[in-house]
């Protein structure tokens, strides 16, 4: 019996050991603070944050790279304390009570539709009726802006069967590259996808791509309230207490400032820079990088209006149809 209990003491104090090592390293913030961005534009705006800036306003960062089916996750965990993805699934997030402040559009809007056509040129809305179009973001602005576009074009989206008259049958796929396997196997006649994507599909002769229609122009059209301005994309969120420290916002700025001088001044290097930094499926052609439209600058109050106005054209309701107050929302946002 005593032998019993002195091997029951001694497995106490090791399950204590443990138990004490997995709680200092859940807390454990020796690699810093977590700045993550999806695969994509989003990836390119911290392109130079990588390797440039190992730490910001004094505090200690790591900088990670997730697919887009993965980026919403970083904030709904708090894993992340600085996260880019797309505005509006970071707005309802906070909406939802998540600790965190939008900050800056990271990426403007960098949408196009690439497919073939008899003469090329722009795909127009009589191009696309009564055929297929794969469209990446179902939830996130990418298909919040296609189902606008449309509707207000008066095209009729349909998820099955065979599209008629003003109808088109979309499929949404997670990313790029799915879509360009629908098109590679003639199972899509068009694509919404971002850039750097966009480019890198018509470079691929085997796509015939020789087509596009820019969905920012397409936006503005429909919306005048945009004035002529693009509309945002990808949001910069970062936790609330760390949105407050003046000093690591402001070097937060420089560090994102200086990144975005050196992607548009040396677009022939990106893609390999990307390859060995971000991660090494990138591929961002130089003609892409203009049309990326990344930004991270700080927010001014006309700023702030222009995503309300965006979140009120795009999604008026939540995904069980309840209507959204954004002029409510956006103090807990910004």
């Amino acid at each position: 019996m005593k032998k019993f209990l002195k091997l029951l003491a001694v497995v106490s104090v090791i399950a204590v050991a443990v138990a004490l090592s997995i709680g200092l390293s859940a807390c454990d913030k020796s690699d810093g603070l977590r700045f993550t961005a999806p695969e994509g534009t989003p990836a390119l705006a911290m392109a130079r944050l990588v390797t440039d800036n190992g730490s910001i306003g004094g505090e200690k960062m790591s900088y990670a790279v997730v697919s887009s089916s993965n980026i919403a996750a970083e904030m709904a965990s708090e894993k992340s304390d600085v996260v880019i993805m797309p505005v509006n699934v970071g707005a309802m997030q906070i909406k939802a009570g998540a600790p965190y402040k939008l900050v800056s559009i990271a990426v403007e809007g960098s949408l196009f539709m690439v497919g073939k056509k008899d003469g090329g040129n722009d795909i127009t809305f009589e191009d696309i009726k009564g055929k297929r179009i794969a469209c990446i973001g179902i939830n996130g602005v990418p298909g919040l802006v296609f189902r606008y576009v449309m509707k207000n074009n008066g095209i009729e989206l349909i998820t099955s069967g065979a599209p008629t008259g003003n109808q088109v049958l979309v499929q949404y796929v997670a990313d790029g590259a799915e879509a360009k396997e629908l098109l590679a196997a003639n199972n899509a006649d068009f694509a919404v996808v971002g850039e750097p994507a966009a480019t890198q599909f018509k470079s691929i002769q085997a796509l015939g791509i020789n087509a596009e229609m820019n969905l920012q122009l397409a936006y503005k059209n429909v919306n005048p309230s945009a004035n002529g301005e693009n509309y945002p994309q990808a949001g910069l969120f970062v936790r609330d207490a760390l949105a407050e420290n003046s000093s690591f916002m402001n070097a937060l700025f420089d560090a994102l400032a200086a990144s975005k001088a050196w992607v548009t001044t040396n677009a022939s290097a990106v893609s390999e820079f990307a390859k060995a930094n971000l991660y090494k499926s990138a591929v961002f052609p130089a003609a892409s990088i203009p049309r990326c439209a990344i930004n991270a600058t700080k927010l001014d109050e006309t700023t702030k209006s222009r995503i309300i106005t965006f979140l009120k054209n795009v999604m008026p309701k939540d995904p069980q149809q309840n209507d959204i107050n954004w002029d409510i929302a956006a103090s807990q946002i910004f």
